[in-house]
């Protein structure tokens, strides 16, 4: 018997068992492989269910960032990251490593970069793979790599590591708790976190979704026992994308310093304010530097944008020039 009848018998006796099966089985069964083969799908290709990346990219001057440059580096593996990158202004001063929310390219945070730059802070935004002109697709385990080679890059160049504050906005929060896991850095902004992105899923689809189907897990709350850097929460009491259950669920696990700013009224892109940069994330990021420096400038207590916000907006890409 040749292989192709035995394929034709087999055939014969999987149609003659499923025959003889009742209808209520064959149901069942039917139900039971199009479960399986959802989760198979889900597995493959989460990363691409997950990400809503943004490739547009801005030249960071003609979002009022003058005192930012748009520069690039290569990683390992061959991708090319894009960066947002400012000096600081003062000796001492902290220097904000920020990594940015999903749908998040780097010019739809300009206001908010705008506040660092005034207050006269060392800065630089890391552009995710796919996000903002850099090259590749994202992942859990490129975008956690990818902050890591940032931060040495950073520290070689002569930041000193404890003047680093690692601001991570919502997605990039889970990024953020485990770059402080694997290097001392200074501090650590929790911007709109969650507690673990697989819980966030499972929870959100009745719990039919296995552990074991997550590649991109972003499991904080089971890894920010080991951040020993001080940690600042921040969260709006209205934020329906991330409920601020999850992020307290985050703080309550940090066995470090910590501090927590719930920002009443505000939505998952509530926080982005003068009022809450000057009254938390100000002092949060200067007294973490003065731990390690004596210097403190003179300068005043509040800080200003001084530029209307245009970014809000999706840019015509016609009408702006794009970087190469």
């Amino acid at each position: 018997m040749d292989m192709n009848q035995a394929i034709a018998r087999a055939g014969e006796l999987v149609r003659s068992i499923w025959a003889f099966l009742p209808g209520w089985l064959q149901l069942a069964l039917i139900g039971l492989f199009v479960i399986y083969a959802v989760w198979l799908v889900l597995f493959l290709f989460q990363g691409r269910i997950l990400y809503f990346t943004d490739p547009t990219r801005r030249d960071p001057a003609e979002l009022g960032l003058d005192r930012a440059i748009d520069t690039e580096t290569r990683t390992k593996d061959g991708a090319t990251l894009v960066l947002w990158q400012a000096e600081a202004s003062y000796d001492g001063a902290p220097h904000i490593l920020y990594l940015h929310g999903n749908r998040r390219a780097l010019w739809r945070r300009a206001r908010f970069f705008r506040l660092f730059l005034a207050a006269g802070y060392g800065f630089t935004a890391l552009a995710h793979r796919g996000f903002n002109g850099s090259t590749g697709r994202p992942s859990e385990r490129k975008n956690v790599a990818d902050a890591i080679h940032v931060f040495d890059k950073l520290v070689a160049s002569g930041v000193p590591a404890k003047s680093i504050i690692v601001y991570g906005e919502s997605l990039g929060s889970g990024t953020a708790v485990q770059l402080a896991v694997a290097r001392p850095v200074g501090g650590i902004v929790l911007h709109a976190p969650y507690d673990s992105l697989q819980d966030i899923v499972r929870s959100r689809t009745a719990w039919l979704l296995p552990r074991l189907i997550f590649r991109e897990r972003y499991d904080s709350v089971r890894q920010i026992g080991h951040v020993t850097a001080p940690v600042l929460w921040i969260h709006g009491d209205a934020d329906r994308i991330i409920p601020q259950s999850r992020g307290r669920r985050l703080y309550d696990a940090a066995t470090g310093p910590k501090f927590a700013a719930l920002v009443k009224g505000a939505n998952h892109f509530g926080i982005y304010t003068q009022q809450v940069f000057n009254q938390h994330i100000r002092f949060f990021a200067e007294a973490v530097a003065c731990m390690t420096s004596q210097t403190r400038p003179d300068i005043n207590e509040s800080v200003i944008d001084p530029v209307v916000p245009e970014e809000d907006g999706k840019p015509k890409l016609a009408a702006k020039r794009q970087l190469r």
